[in-house]
């Protein structure tokens, strides 16, 4: 992890630094520091080319003969009236995804001198620095001195106190986010559920109780529906039981997650390219396990208990079929029409199991359907709901890191579509579309009268090369992990 310091200083006190970042708004306007930086370069105004004119997303690297700093590199944030805190954080991570430097200062910062902007141009050069290389032969991977050691954030001294705390909450929020990003991005072959299972109690690592059960256990406690899903493999489902247990907590949640090492689509197979990226189908999972392991060091006063149900959907003479009846935990009987729905039937368990814990609120976190990607695209996620004081603080806790959460509705008229004439319900819903819809209310079904909420992100979890942007990188993003974090933090 690159070391983020805070420093009330000037750019005319600053330390020796191989790069200096520096903010620039739309149409070529200097933001804080580049009136010293031009007349250090000799250039009476801002360099524009073909492609960098200060918009979003835009940098341009300049050769410094100021013997303080050796490069500098101009950010865009767009209109001058429109920079928030998102903004800061995306030029940040364009920073951070496009320098090599060793130790790097910026003035993004003093663009809001706040703590809540000194903490978003922290997160974004960490997040926008991370890089995947475990997979590579020893020739591919990076040399560890081009890494950044250190990034310095210029502030005012009135703010030093704040922004240093700002930059520590920073810290662990990146490394959360980054946790769920390399659980994403191990190769399935690698993270098959009991590996995953292993995975995450390295992770969580005495930071929080977790109890790991196999499949004979789930099998005695009636989880029937988690461990249909897990038949065709070879590789047994797992449960995994998290509990985050503050002093005096305030009140309790349960988080779920849906942890589908790879799916297949089972009996009901997928095409060739409809599998491809399925190594991220246990993002829900890795997020609410990085969540569990890093509560502790943002003094969260919320008790959690996580549910992480982790299968690989397969076909095979044992898997599940299409027509087949399960039973889940709490008893409901589900008919199978399509086997490639199948993450929902281990949400379908874990609800009946939290249903048992008597929390104050149940959230699960899922990359549930593709309909939700066709409503929202790649960069924002579906939440539903039955309690809005809920699904309104999820919203606005998405709002707070830079994630948009947009509410779709449990449309009762839909409802019917889940009836079966053989069980209790079906588990696809199909005939109305609105396919994330009708998912969430077969979830509905479950949960019970809990204050629940569902998210589904199935499009911002795992982006793809043409996708990835300015700290989200191609591969999984951690979407979610510093959302979930904001909340049970209170800083909604």
């Amino acid at each position: 992890m690159v070391e983020l310091r805070a420093v009330a200083a000037g750019l005319t006190e600053i330390e020796e630094a191989d790069l200096l970042v520096v903010p620039v708004f739309k149409a070529a306007i200097g933001g804080p520091g580049s009136n010293t930086v031009l007349d250090a370069l000799g250039m009476e105004r801002v360099p524009v080319t073909p492609s960098f004119r200060g918009d979003v997303g835009q940098h341009l690297l300049l050769a410094a003969s100021e013997p303080t700093y050796a490069m500098v590199m101009l950010v865009g944030l767009g209109r001058m009236d429109e920079v928030d805190n998102e903004r800061l954080r995306r030029a940040a991570g364009v920073a951070g995804r496009h320098t090599r430097a060793r130790r790097v200062v910026t003035t993004l910062a003093e663009v809001h001198p706040t703590p809540a902007s000194v903490m978003a141009v922290a997160e974004g050069f960490t997040l926008g620095g991370h890089e995947e290389h475990r997979f590579r032969s020893p020739a591919g991977q990076r040399d560890e001195g081009s890494h950044t050691e250190r990034l310095d954030i210029l502030v005012p001294s009135t703010i030093l106190d704040g922004a240093t705390r700002a930059i520590a909450l920073a810290g662990v929020y990146a490394e959360a986010q980054i946790a769920t990003r390399r659980l994403v991005d191990c190769p399935p072959d690698r993270k098959r559920p009991a590996a995953l299972a292993a995975a995450i109690t390295d992770l969580v690592d005495g930071r929080c109780e977790v109890a790991v059960r196999d499949e004979a256990w789930l099998a005695e406690h009636g989880f029937g529906a988690l461990t249909a899903v897990g038949a065709g493999s070879t590789a047994p489902p797992r449960l995994v039981e998290l509990h985050y247990r503050p002093e005096d907590p305030l009140e309790t949640v349960a988080l779920l997650g849906k942890g589908i090492t790879f799916d297949s689509g089972g009996l009901s197979l997928k095409r060739d390219d409809g599998m491809r990226g399925m190594k991220a189908d246990m993002a829900g999972a890795a997020t609410i396990a990085s969540v569990c392991a890093h509560l502790a060091a943002t003094d969260s006063r919320i008790e959690v208990v996580g549910l992480l149900g982790l299968a690989e959907n397969m076909p095979s003479g044992t898997a599940l079929r299409p027509g087949d009846v399960v039973t889940a935990y709490d008893g409901t009987t589900i008919e199978v029409l399509d086997t490639d729905a199948e993450g929902r039937l281990v949400l379908a368990d874990l609800l009946g199991r939290a249903g048992e814990l008597d929390a104050d609120a149940i959230v699960d976190c899922a990359t549930l359907t593709g309909s939700a990607i066709s409503a929202l695209g790649h960069y924002n996620a579906a939440v539903m709901g039955t309690d809005d004081t809920l699904v309104e603080a999820l919203v606005r806790a998405g709002e707070t890191v830079g994630e948009t959460y947009w509410r779709l509705p449990l449309t009762r008229e839909y409802d019917r579509f889940l009836d079966s004439p053989v069980a209790d319900s079906n588990n696809t819903g199909d005939g109305p579309g609105g396919g994330a819809i009708t998912a969430g209310l077969f979830l509905r079904r479950f949960a019970g009268d809990a204050r629940w909420a569902h998210l589904d992100i199935a499009g911002p979890a795992f982006l793809s090369k043409e996708l990835s942007r300015d700290y989200l990188p191609e591969g999984g993003t951690g979407f979610g992990t510093r959302m979930l974090l904001a909340w049970l933090s209170g800083r909604t």
